[in-house]
């Protein structure tokens, strides 16, 4: 496995590559968890030459559930303004994985946002509880920001 940090714009550039065939990205669609990944030829598609290890399933699990603009808000803001329940972005910080990882893929999938995979990607590949913390004080600083015309 290697420790080399990935590109992740690439990476997503490379997931909706016409190359990419749309039946490999409805392989990742449909594994149920990160780890069902790693029987699924899509995977080592993604990621060739490699030896993927966890930090790549994290990746190619939330791959398909959100897309990529060099300017995007914050992925917690984003939810935020989706109204996304705070009870589940918590449930997000507070599980373990693999669990963590599924409930984070429904709240995209839910939200449909479109993330900076710079960013994103580099939360999801140091996925920790420093990430999971991070997530959570976006979504709170979006959602209760201070009113028009307040001061911060």
């Amino acid at each position: 496995m290697t420790t080399e940090l990935p590109d992740f714009v690439a990476l997503r550039k490379r997931y909706e590559d016409e190359n990419f065939s749309n039946g490999a990205r409805a392989e990742l669609r449909r594994a149920a968890e990160p780890d069902n990944l790693r029987l699924i030829p899509a995977l080592y598609r993604l990621f060739p030459g490699q030896r993927p290890g966890d930090r790549h399933l994290r990746l190619a699990y939330l791959l398909p559930s959100c897309s990529h603009a060099p300017n995007a808000k914050s992925l917690g803001a984003q939810l935020a303004a989706a109204n996304i329940a705070e009870a589940r972005v918590l449930q997000v910080a507070r599980s373990h994985a693999p669990l963590d990882i599924v409930q984070l893929r429904r709240l995209l999938v839910h939200a449909k946002p479109t993330v900076n995979w710079s960013e994103f990607g580099k939360m999801v590949w140091y996925w920790s509880k420093h990430s999971k913390r991070q997530l959570v004080e976006d979504f709170y600083i979006a959602r209760f920001g201070p009113a028009k015309g307040e001061k911060k």
